[in-house]
């Protein structure tokens, strides 16, 4: 009897030994293809950001403002979705993947990786590009909110936005101080050629210089001892300041500014040419 009893006891503690070594593979095989699949959706998330970049480095180099309104309306289309709940979280991501069968489909630039991207803005029109953009902030958006909830801030922010400001803020100075850089060239050019060339009137900068997208005068500021040139430019339509001090000890101080039409409010430029 007691050799029976052993048998059994062996049969079942082998076959516990073997159902727990079973489901501890199964648990295993089960955790290796969530982690699988959590890297999958990392590597998904991780390109569609690199595109979105992409897009976006495109779209402020046509303009800063086109950008800034872009990432406007993208914050916007995520708040109202989140603000519908889940539901309709659910359905902008179902109709997004309708018109996005693939991740691949999101791509737009479609060009080889060492071909500039100045190439693309021959092939796509601007509103191609925003549009887009605005469909892959749109899904990363609401994928981001679907698998974090309420439990991280969502992925557009305030304080991501305030990082758009600051470089839409600098990357629009930086452009018109490129365009008054290059607008005081061609001034000068006009300039020098008057001195040498032209009539005893027109000499030492008496003449205001002019062109169809450009007019340059001189300036003053009361109580600045600075050289000053008022520029006004057109498509787009902007005004900027440039002005110099010569040292005593012959350096040349340059600044450069934003202004109004009347040139009677100016702010320093901060992006670097």
């Amino acid at each position: 009897m007691w050799e029976y009893l052993g048998i059994a006891t062996a049969f079942v503690l082998g076959w516990t030994i073997r159902n727990w070594a079973a489901k501890a593979e199964r648990g295993a095989a089960a955790l290796a293809l969530s982690d699988k699949a959590r890297n999958v959706d990392e590597a998904e998330s991780r390109y569609l950001q690199t595109h979105q970049r992409e897009l976006a480095n495109l779209l402020l180099t046509i303009g800063p403002e086109l950008m800034e309104k872009a990432y406007r309306k993208a914050r916007r289309r995520q708040d109202e979705a989140i603000a519908g709940g889940p539901p309709r979280i659910e359905a902008e991501l179902t109709a997004l993947s309708h018109k996005y069968p693939f991740f691949r489909d999101f791509e737009k630039i479609e060009t080889r990786h060492f071909v500039p991207y100045s190439d693309a803005l021959d092939h796509w029109p601007e509103d191609d590009l925003v549009d887009r953009y605005l469909d892959i902030s749109q899904w990363l958006a609401l994928s981001f909110r679907k698998r974090h909830g309420n439990n991280i801030p969502p992925f557009f922010d305030d304080e991501d936005q305030k990082v758009m400001e600051r470089v839409v803020w600098a990357e629009r100075d930086r452009k018109l101080r490129k365009r008054i850089e290059a607008a005081m060239e061609l001034h000068r050019m006009f300039s020098t050629t008057l001195d040498r060339y032209g009539q005893e009137q027109y000499r030492h900068g008496a003449v205001a210089f002019e062109t169809a997208n450009l007019s340059i005068q001189r300036g003053h500021t009361e109580c600045s001892p600075e050289i000053e040139y008022w520029l006004a430019f057109k498509d787009p339509e902007e005004y900027g300041v440039y002005s110099f001090f010569v040292h005593d000890d012959g350096r040349i101080s340059r600044s450069y500014y934003q202004a109004n039409a009347d040139f009677s409010r100016k702010v320093v430029l901060t992006g670097r040419g």
